[in-house]
């Protein structure tokens, strides 16, 4: 049954939505109130991180997700690459640990793979820095951030059915017994027979009400650019203080590794290092959940980081040309993301924040498939 959905919110998860929306028969007015997303969809990693997501449901919906990138991404120019990630151990403990992970009873599904120093250096000769091995993943991909949300609204707008209305920041929501409906500031409204609200980490004004003790946090991040390199990177590369953050290692023996950085461990870091199409990287990152959050750019994360990449490399860091920070919505409880319908027909999701990015496409598919035939 073709039906007239209106996506609220241009994001990543928005965005799906809209998509799989639409190539499932429906029309679709997709809102944004900004003039292109400027979010947090535009200041990640552009990571499709399968590697780390805990066992049982978070893993499966990842590698449905991870299915749904590559088919997505080999018909829509988003900078769909599968490069698989090295998770790099510097000494013999956080080598153990990558052992271990590697025995895991679902390291298949992972791609998991134990590579020494020779076999990393094997798949990537840039890497001549202070290093024993390696823990690689075959199924983490990368899509390129900034062509991932313009190829997507480029395709969208190509397609029939679809109407973009950038510029409509919502103020308030209704439903009547004529559907679902958002208005703006200036009274102009937007009417739909189902409807998706996507907020990000927007979770106050017309919201408030709806979200008011949802296990929801909003957190603060920041991460950087750096200058091209004239060699090549072919996978994402992770520190071993990756390990402590992803949940899919949160049984292994990670009280065996020596104590963070002082810095790592006060902002709450893990580094990653993305290749991009012209020999940059994209680099971070931190993790604060206290707010309210600093406006500041915060210099010494950046230098933990140079720090890193150079023991790795072999070499010194390529210089870091831009630096920022956002904000993303993270649900606290044990589901994977935030799903809340507020009206027949009406629902909020948000909350994936910290696997976002990646689970995206299955999010909006779940949408997709819980509506009426």
């Amino acid at each position: 049954m073709r039906v007239k959905v209106v996506v609220v919110g241009g994001g990543i998860i928005g965005t799906m939505h809209a998509l799989l929306a639409l190539e499932v028969g429906h029309e679709v007015v997709h809102i944004e109130r900004d003039p292109k997303p400027l979010s947090a969809s535009v200041r990640n990693f552009g990571l499709v991180w399968v590697s780390g997501r805990a066992s049982g449901a978070e893993l499966e919906t990842a590698l449905r997700a991870r299915q749904l990138w590559e088919e997505i991404g080999s018909r829509i120019q988003i900078g769909f690459r599968a490069q698989g990630s090295l998770t790099i151990a510097q000494n013999e403990a956080e080598f153990a640990v990558m052992r271990a992970a590697a025995e895991m009873p679902d390291a298949h599904l992972r791609g998991f793979r134990i590579l020494d120093r020779a076999q990393v250096q094997t798949l990537e000769p840039i890497l001549q820095g202070n290093f024993v091995g390696a823990l690689q993943s075959t199924q983490d991909a990368a899509v390129e951030p900034h062509l991932l949300l313009s190829g997507l609204h480029n395709y969208l707008r190509q397609q029939d059915n679809y109407t973009w209305c950038p510029n409509f920041e919502v103020v308030d929501f209704y439903h009547d017994e004529t559907g679902n409906h958002v208005t703006d500031i200036s009274g102009q409204k937007i009417s739909g027979d189902l409807m998706v609200i996507c907020p990000g980490s927007a979770h106050q004004g017309f919201l408030s009400e709806f979200l008011e003790g949802a296990p929801l946090r909003r957190v603060h991040l920041q991460m950087g650019t750096t200058a091209p390199m004239a060699a090549t990177l072919n996978h994402t590369i992770a520190d071993a203080d990756s390990l402590r953050y992803y949940p899919a290692f949160k049984d292994l023996a990670l009280d065996s590794l020596a104590p963070q950085d002082p810095v790592a461990a006060e902002f709450k870091m893990q580094v990653l290092l993305v290749p991009r199409f012209d020999h940059s990287f994209t680099i971070g990152d931190t993790h604060n959940y206290e707010e309210p959050f600093t406006h500041e750019i915060i210099e010494a994360p950046y230098d933990h980081l140079r720090s890193v990449i150079s023991s790795i490399f072999g070499a010194p860091a390529p210089e870091i040309i831009s630096r920022w920070s956002g904000n993303y919505s993270q649900i606290t409880s044990e589901e994977l993301y935030y799903r809340r319908e507020i009206a027949p027909g009406a629902l909020v999701v948000t909350g994936g924040g910290g696997r976002g990015n990646t689970i995206s496409p299955a999010i909006a598919e779940e949408t997709i498939r819980s509506w009426p035939k």
